[in-house]
C-alpha cells in the first residue's frame, strides 16, 4: 500500500495545488476516488480543510485540476513521442509504452479514468474527459494514417477505429493493473499486448516481425530519452 507523506512546510501558491493534485492521486491510488474527501486530502497533506479550499474553491474544482494534470501528461506523451523523421509505427508504439509508463507509475489514472462515480456526480467532469479523449484520439488517428500513407498499415481499417482499438488495450491493461490487480508486470505485458496490435494493423505478410521492429525502435529511443 502506498504511503502518504504529511508536510505542514509553506508552498507558493503554484506548488500548493501542484501537492494537492498529487495528493490526490496518491489517495485515488490506495482507497479509490469514492473516499478521497477534502478532509483527506487536507489530513493528508498535514492542513486544515480551509487551506485547501484557499486553493480550490470546491472540490469538483480539485477534481478538474487532476483532469488538467492528466492532460498535460498525455501531451508531453503525444510531443516527446512524436517525429516527423520516423516511422509512424514506431512513434505509435513509443506512445503507448509511454502511456503504460505513466499508469504504472500512477494508478490512480486507470480508477479515475474508469469511475462512473466521478462523472455522474460531477458532469463538469465527463465533459472535461471528453475532450482530453477526442483529442488524444484524433492525434493517434493523425499518426495511423501517417503510417498507412507509408504503406505501413492494412487499408482495411480506418484511423478512427485503430485509434480506438489502441486505447481500448491501454484502458484494459490499466484496469487488470490498477483495478483488479492482477499479478502482472505492466510494461511486459503491454509490450506482447502491443505486438499483437500492431500485428493486427500492419500489411506486410512479416506482421510479426514488423511489430517487433516497431516496438524495438520505441523502446531504445525511451531509453536515450530517460539518459538525457
Amino acid at each position: 500500500m502506498a504511503s502518504l507523506q504529511r508536510s505542514n512546510d509553506r508552498y507558493p501558491t503554484g506548488s500548493r495545488k501542484q501537492q494537492i493534485v498529487e495528493t490526490v492521486l496518491r489517495l485515488v491510488a490506495v482507497q479509490g476516488t469514492e473516499a478521497v474527501s477534502v478532509q483527506l486530502i487536507a489530513d493528508a497533506i498535514g492542513v486544515t480543510q480551509p487551506a485547501v479550499f484557499r486553493h480550490f474553491p470546491t472540490k469538483e474544482a480539485i477534481w478538474l485540476a487532476v483532469m488538467d494534470w492528466l492532460e498535460e501528461r498525455l501531451v508531453a506523451i503525444y510531443s516527446e513521442a512524436d517525429d516527423p523523421h520516423e516511422p509512424g509505427l514506431v512513434v505509435l508504439s513509443r506512445m503507448f509504452l509511454d502511456h503504460m509508463k505513466l499508469i504504472e507509475r500512477y494508478p490512480a489514472l486507470a480508477k479515475l479514468v474508469l469511475s462512473d462515480h466521478l462523472r455522474l456526480q460531477y458532469p463538469s467532469l465527463q465533459a472535461r474527459f471528453g475532450k482530453i479523449h477526442k483529442g488524444y484520439s484524433h492525434r493517434l488517428a493523425t499518426l495511423i494514417e501517417r503510417a498507412r500513407n507509408d504503406g505501413a498499415t492494412t487499408g482495411q481499417i480506418a484511423g478512427k477505429e485503430a485509434a480506438t482499438m489502441f486505447l481500448s488495450l491501454i484502458q484494459g491493461l490499466g484496469f487488470q493493473f490498477a483495478i483488479a490487480r492482477l499479478p502482472m508486470n505492466l510494461m511486459t505485458e503491454a509490450e506482447r499486448v502491443l505486438a499483437h496490435y500492431l500485428q493486427s494493423i500492419t500489411a506486410s505478410t512479416g506482421a510479426a516481425k514488423s511489430a517487433l521492429r516497431s516496438i524495438d525502435a520505441a523502446k531504445k529511443r525511451r531509453k536515450v530519452a530517460a539518459a538525457v
